[in-house]
């Protein structure tokens, strides 16, 4: 049951405590979705704070630091962004509330659920949430939930991207968001060991199928060698689509327990979607992830080998 939206936001406002978590590996938009959420809430005279099993990246931190905790005693939870209960990481055994998401086949059990599937970002559903609370967004509020819809839409470039978007975008504009400043930071500016890490992840690209599909691999020991933290790599699962002729692009990151997170990446009429579920993952049509329990060079065998069944169904149907 798809919960609306001014259901969701009464049933918020009844609550006396609210725990937020945001899901592993956190990016920009659930980040941003769960730290405005956070002070409307509060505004709202509910206590809250937010959690996740990862640290908040450091480009967010200054927006996040600013953002007041309450010490809580029996919260309700709630999983912002996340379509499966196992991306809620360390916090999967706990009972949730609510659930607020924008992904395909979200599985979590929620009282209180809110899914719109492929909303540009999750912050624009939490931003009607806001509003149906009757809170008045606040320029912190703005600046949150616009970092998270311009990562999100990789600066609405996305095939998500819709009028929505752009037109919640503007409405966060005018309520202060900074947009230059947050389409630069996160657009725009590289640090010398992100432009390290993309040249690593450059030197390990594969092509096949005349060059339609691309693999590339990163290990932890990459990330130790660029002196980059996983946290800080927002945004690197997209390199490799952005190389012209690519229809499948799949960057394969290890994890710390050691799996392989198949970051995959499509265009045209292919499904990443379903790619990626036929390894028991998912996310959005055109962008989604699978892990896989195996070393780095078995994971890219298994994706490329997947990869070429789905385009050459594609190559057979058009």
């Amino acid at each position: 049951m798809n919960t609306p939206v001014e259901q969701i936001a009464a049933q918020l406002k009844a609550c006396d405590e609210i725990r937020i978590i945001y899901h592993v590996r956190p990016d920009g938009d659930c980040i941003g979705s769960s730290f405005a959420l956070a002070l409307a809430l509060q505004v709202a005279g509910v206590r809250c704070d937010v959690c996740g099993t990862d640290p908040v990246p450091p480009q967010h931190r200054p927006m996040t630091e600013q953002v007041p905790m309450d010490t809580l005693q029996n919260p309700n939870y709630l999983s912002m962004d996340c379509s499966k209960l196992s991306r809620t990481g360390t916090y999967a055994g706990e009972h949730y509330t609510f659930c607020i998401d924008h992904h395909h086949w979200n599985d979590i059990d929620a009282e209180w659920k809110t899914v719109e599937v492929d909303c540009g970002a999750c912050a624009e559903l939490v931003y009607k949430i806001i509003k149906a609370m009757g809170v008045e967004i606040t320029k912190l509020m703005a600046d949150l939930l616009y970092t998270a819809v311009v990562t999100d839409t990789l600066c609405f470039r996305t095939s998500d991207t819709n009028r929505q978007t752009f037109e919640i975008a503007a409405e966060l504009a005018g309520c202060g968001a900074d947009i230059l400043g947050i389409g630069r930071r996160n657009m725009f500016y590289k640090t010398p060991q992100r432009l390290k890490v993309e040249q690593i992840l450059s030197d390990s690209l594969h092509f096949t199928c005349d060059n339609q599909i691309v693999t590339g691999i990163l290990t932890l020991s990459d990330l130790k060698t660029a002196g980059i933290e996983d946290a800080a790599l927002e945004g690197i699962n997209s390199f490799a689509e952005s190389i012209a002729g690519v229809r499948i692009a799949v960057t394969i990151r290890e994890m710390a327990d050691g799996r392989m997170r198949c970051s995959t990446r499509t265009s045209g009429r292919i499904s990443a979607n379903e790619l990626c579920a036929v390894h028991g993952g998912g996310g959005h049509f055109h962008a989604s992830a699978c892990e896989l329990a195996v070393d780095a060079q078995t994971a890219r065998e298994i994706m490329e080998r997947t990869a070429r069944e789905f385009l050459e169904h594609d190559l057979q149907e058009s």
